[in-house]
């Protein structure tokens, strides 16, 4: 017989002002008592504009790999206006660190939209409206149109993105779902959209890529541990 407890073991790096890492992702794996999920914090560069490396990530990464897990990521996505040969490199940083196959939250949204599939996105994004262009012509680089945006009228902290309300976050999202889009992408790992997913494809019939949940949902087939986790949306039903 085997240890006790989780059989499989994700590990995750998260920013430190991130509020919902940890919490939505063990709601998600609620049902799922052989994942066990570790835990990394750091803290971000003061400015968006700033590409995350190992530099800024510190020991995280090897604290980590002590944990022999099967399978990691980076809990952000700063790489989808940044750009993604960045978080590429990041991976393979990781994988060198901890001996397990790496991921990012943007990377793990492409590869989600890819699995649905889905060409034509409408973008949800809490933060600056300018970065929003990047964020479009990144995707585009990666055959993803961008058809429609929402941001709020306001520039909001990190930790003020993880204290929206539901109906905050349902105003957001809501004009998302008007422009024919393939699916609904929310950007940005502190936005508690995945919460609301379910109910949104059930009310208008497009899937919601949260990227969160995205993150999970990569982490799980990297680690050869996938399987459908219902009542969080159709990319967490699929198998």
């Amino acid at each position: 017989m085997g240890a006790p407890g989780p059989s499989s073991r994700l590990g995750i790096l998260v920013p430190s002002s991130n509020s919902n890492a940890e919490s939505m992702t063990a709601a998600m794996l609620a049902g799922h008592p052989h994942i066990g999920v570790h835990y990394s914090r750091f803290r971000l560069p003061p400015s968006l504009d700033d590409a995350i490396d190992v530099n800024v990530l510190g020991n995280a990464p090897s604290l980590l790999g002590d944990a022999e897990v099967d399978a990691v990521a980076f809990h952000g996505t700063s790489g989808s206006w940044t750009g993604l040969a960045g978080d590429h490199a990041l991976c393979a940083a990781l994988t060198a660190a901890t001996g397990a196959p790496s991921t990012t939250a943007s990377l793990a949204v492409l590869a989600a939209l890819q699995a649905l599939p889905a060409a034509r996105v409408a973008v949800v994004f809490p933060g600056p409206a300018d970065i929003v262009p990047l964020i479009r012509g990144e995707y585009a680089r990666n055959g993803i149109d961008v058809v429609h945006t929402s941001v709020p009228t306001t520039v909001m902290s990190n930790p003020q993105i993880g204290r929206l309300s539901r109906r905050d976050i349902d105003a957001m999202m809501r004009p998302a779902f008007a422009n024919g889009a393939d699916a609904v992408v929310c950007i940005g790992t502190n936005l508690r959209s995945g919460y609301l997913a379910a109910d949104f494809e059930a009310e208008f019939g497009v899937p919601v890529v949260d990227s969160a949940a995205a993150t999970l949902w990569h982490l799980l087939r990297l680690a050869d541990a996938a399987g459908p986790i219902p009542g969080w949306g159709r990319l967490l039903a699929m198998s």
